[in-house]
């Protein structure tokens, strides 16, 4: 068993070195198409499958004789630096060469940045790291890769886990703060999946005024299969765990009863200094929140250190169960809190209705009727408004922009609740 908890361990740090958007890896995460010039790749077995690399596809590319030759993909969207700085691919070379890395403007080729690495390992998978520190978000759309960069001799390359930050379309890229409520559009959550998550933000099916995260455990999802929020630069703040405040809550639709839900923060710097926590479902097919423990960290891994510095969250379903064993499955996930406001317990089930979302005047709630002991709470668990009474509308214009909570009882005595934003 200590062994199986060391390889656990050891397969959550080789992912959070890596958990960034994967833009290809010729099997089953092939997000983003890469063409060529003047000849296209092709998917092929592995020639080597072994060391680094023992996927069973890669990308194969004669390079030709001319110069400038170069294989390449065009984004639907700006390159989002926020959410990392670094591409990695792996290459099989035949010969020693660099290898340039340039990220391009679509529609002005004279805007671009570059990096290049000289490879000397040849006939071998070798990893290729190009970082971009310092390259400004929301300009390049367009990724070229030139194998033996300026030279004119014909070989033929292979390569392979094309991954870096990801890129947004349109729009502002603010960074994700907590508390993570899906609702501003202005800010770029930064959702990066790994080991065979799919995710992506919706309109809460069960709630049009909301949005949520959307993710779906494939049926080639391997047993950690998760998705990190913030991409791999995390939050700008620190999580404020201290002593006596170390949960974290978050609302989840899962299919099923049962299901143990694992979250994990971690140093987006430091990826061996983390903590990870379980929680299990207790309801299907309907929202309930589920508070995680950060005190209480699951066995075979580290425990909570408040000397830490804890900036990056990622979740995962089903924790401990492949897709293969329980078929694709798909969450739905919102509300990721530091700790739970005053007043409110662990037995949040539901999510309350109210419109519109943001608000700047007043807000709307649905069936109020049904509905009492209506509380709002800041960010820091303050009450800022409380009715024992049903009320159709509250009047939030005197409240400092900004997330709240607003919790109700329904007739059968239980909570209901949800993030607001107040502009």
């Amino acid at each position: 068993m200590k062994q199986f908890f060391t390889f656990l361990a050891i397969m959550f740090f080789a992912f959070s070195m890596n958990a960034q958007y994967i833009y290809n890896d010729f099997d089953a995460n092939q997000n983003e198409t890469f063409s060529g010039w003047p000849n296209e790749p092709v998917i092929v077995a592995n020639p080597d499958a072994s060391g680094i690399n023992t996927s069973a596809n890669v990308a194969e590319w004669q390079r030709s004789e001319d110069q400038w030759a170069h294989v390449f993909c065009e984004l639907d969207g700006k390159i989002d630096f926020t959410t990392g700085t670094s591409f990695e691919l792996k290459a099989y070379m035949p010969i020693a060469a660099t290898v340039l890395f340039k990220l391009e403007d679509k529609a002005n080729g004279g805007v671009f940045t570059e990096v290049s690495v000289d490879v000397t390992t040849v006939n071998e998978w070798t990893q290729l790291s190009f970082d971009f520190s310092g390259a400004q978000s929301g300009t390049y759309d367009k990724v070229v890769i030139f194998f033996d960069f300026a030279n004119t001799v014909d070989n033929l390359y292979y390569f392979d886990d094309i991954t870096g930050p990801d890129y947004v379309t349109g729009g502002p890229t603010n960074p994700v703060e907590l508390p993570v409520t899906f609702e501003n559009e202005e800010i770029n959550y930064g959702l990066t999946d790994f080991g065979g998550n799919a995710s992506q933000i919706i309109v809460d099916p069960t709630n049009a005024n909301n949005k949520v995260a959307q993710s779906i455990k494939t049926e080639g999802a391997e047993t950690w299969a998760g998705t990190t929020v913030g991409g791999s630069v995390g939050f700008p703040t620190p999580i404020p765990f201290a002593v006596g405040s170390t949960t974290m809550s978050v609302s989840i639709y899962s299919p099923t009863i049962g299901t143990p839900i694992r979250l994990k923060v971690e140093d987006s710097g430091d990826p061996t200094i983390s903590v990870e926590t379980e929680a299990v479902t207790t309801v299907a097919n309907e929202w309930e929140t589920l508070v995680f423990d950060f005190s209480n960290e699951a066995t075979g891994t580290a425990a909570l250190n408040l000397g830490y510095s804890y900036n990056k969250a990622s979740i995962f379903f089903n924790f401990g169960t492949t897709g293969a064993q329980a078929g694709e499955q798909t969450y739905l996930w919102d509300n990721l809190y530091f700790s739970i406001p005053v007043g409110i317990n662990e037995n949040l089930i539901s999510q309350l209705n109210v419109y519109p979302n943001p608000a700047t005047d007043v807000i709307n709630i649905v069936n109020h009727k049904q509905l009492s002991n209506i509380s709002i709470y800041s960010i820091t668990g303050s009450m800022v408004y409380s009715s024992k009474e049903a009320v159709s509308t509250i009047n939030v214009s005197e409240l400092q922009s900004g997330s709240y909570l607003i919790s109700a009882t329904d007739i059968n005595g239980r909570l209901n609740t949800t993030m607001i934003i107040v502009n």
